[in-house]
C-alpha cells in the first residue's frame, strides 16, 4: 500500500512477536520440567509441545513480516502486473498461514486434517506465483528487481513456515496408537 507508517509499525510488532515467543519458550520449559506446569495449564504435555513448535514458526513470519516492511520503505509504489501478482502472492500466503491455524486449534480430528491438507496444497499456489513474479521481474531495473525478489522470499518463506504449523496439526491430528 506503500504506507511508511504502517511499515515501521510492522517492524515495532516484531519486538512484540519476539517477547511473546520468549514467554511461550519459557511456559513450555516449564512443562518439561514438570508436569504439574501442563496440568495447571490446563494441556497435555504434548499439545504444549505442539504450540511451542508453532509459535516458533509464527516467530520466523513476524521475522519475514519485518523485513518486507523493511523493502517496503524503501521502494517506490509498484503497480500494474507486479503490484497484483505480489498482492496475491501475500493474501495466498496468508490463506496458507489462516489455514494452518485454524487446524492447529480444531477440536475435530477430521476437520484439523482437512484444513492441514488444504493449507499444504495452497503452498503450491505460492510456488506457482513466485515463479510468475520472477519472470516479471526480468523486466525491472536491477535494483528494484533485487528488493521485490527478497520480499518474494519472504512471503514464500513465511508460506512455508505455515505449512510446517499445518504439518504440526496433522500430527497434533493423528490417531493415538
Amino acid at each position: 500500500e506503500d504506507d511508511d507508517d504502517m511499515a515501521r509499525d510492522v517492524r515495532e510488532r516484531d519486538d512484540d512477536v519476539d517477547r511473546l515467543w520468549f514467554v511461550v519458550s519459557r511456559i513450555f520449559r516449564a512443562t518439561l520440567r514438570s508436569p504439574r506446569a501442563a496440568e495447571e495449564l490446563g494441556l497435555p504435555r504434548e499439545t504444549c509441545f505442539d504450540y511451542h513448535s508453532s509459535a516458533r514458526q509464527l516467530e520466523r513470519i513476524g521475522d519475514h513480516a519485518a523485513k518486507i516492511a523493511s523493502h517496503a520503505l524503501n521502494m517506490n509504489e509498484i503497480d500494474g502486473e507486479l503490484g497484483e501478482a505480489l498482492l496475491e502472492l501475500h493474501d495466498d500466503s496468508a490463506e496458507v498461514l489462516e489455514h494452518a491455524m485454524d487446524a492447529l486449534f480444531a477440536d475435530e480430528s477430521d476437520e484439523a486434517t482437512r484444513l492441514a491438507n488444504t493449507a499444504r496444497e495452497s503452498i503450491l499456489d505460492i510456488d506457482e506465483h513466485t515463479r510468475a513474479i520472477d519472470e516479471l521481474l526480468r523486466e525491472r531495473d536491477p535494483h528494484t528487481a533485487q528488493s521485490i525478489g527478497l520480499v518474494v522470499d519472504s512471503l514464500s518463506r513465511s508460506a512455508d513456515y505455515a505449512g510446517n504449523i499445518a504439518e504440526t496439526a496433522l500430527q497434533k491430528a493423528a490417531p493415538r496408537p
